[in-house]
């Protein structure tokens, strides 16, 4: 019988062992949706006196708004509801505004008479609109009789504007 001798011999053995890599997706997922956000320019309008006697009062409010409607049946506005002048003061009935806008809404089309009970429109969105990321800006330009039964002094009232989208 032969008889064989095995030896078994182990020397350095290296692995190469490279990370594996592993890749998945991720689904981003994001939903927009209307909004709208309004700044006065300044916070006080004055009404001054036109040169001519009982010619009325007149100013400006300037603003700056941005607004992304409903891309399908979206609506949105640009309200203002305006407080009493005070006892004695001017009546909000005599005081009226005009509207202007760009092209992202559609300004009130003649003299608006103001109210103390329910905001009235400055400017009408309809759907898919929308401003530039800057912003647009508007205006009222505001008139008020002056009429002689008003008393001397000084009266204020608060304008108080309001924009939604959807």
């Amino acid at each position: 019988m032969n008889k064989r001798n095995f030896v078994l011999g182990f020397g350095a053995i290296a692995l190469g062992i490279a990370p594996m890599a592993f890749a998945d997706n991720s689904t981003l997922g994001v939903t927009v949706g209307p909004e709208a956000t309004f700044a006065s320019v300044a916070s006080t309008t004055s009404l001054t006196k036109s040169d001519t006697t009982f010619g009325g009062y007149g100013g400006t409010t300037n603003f700056t708004y941005k607004i992304r409607t409903t891309l399908s049946g979206g609506t949105g506005s640009i309200s203002v509801q305006v407080t009493s002048f005070g006892t004695g003061g001017p009546a909000v009935s005599d005081l009226a505004y005009t509207c202007t806008a760009p092209s992202s809404g559609t300004p009130c089309s003649s003299s608006t008479a103001a109210s103390t009970t329910a905001g009235t429109s400055v400017i009408a969105f309809g759907e898919d609109a929308h401003s530039s990321d800057a912003g647009h800006a508007g205006t009222a330009v505001w008139t008020l009789a002056d009429k002689t039964l008003i008393k001397t002094g000084d009266y204020s009232s608060t304008a108080t504007f309001t924009i939604s989208a959807t």
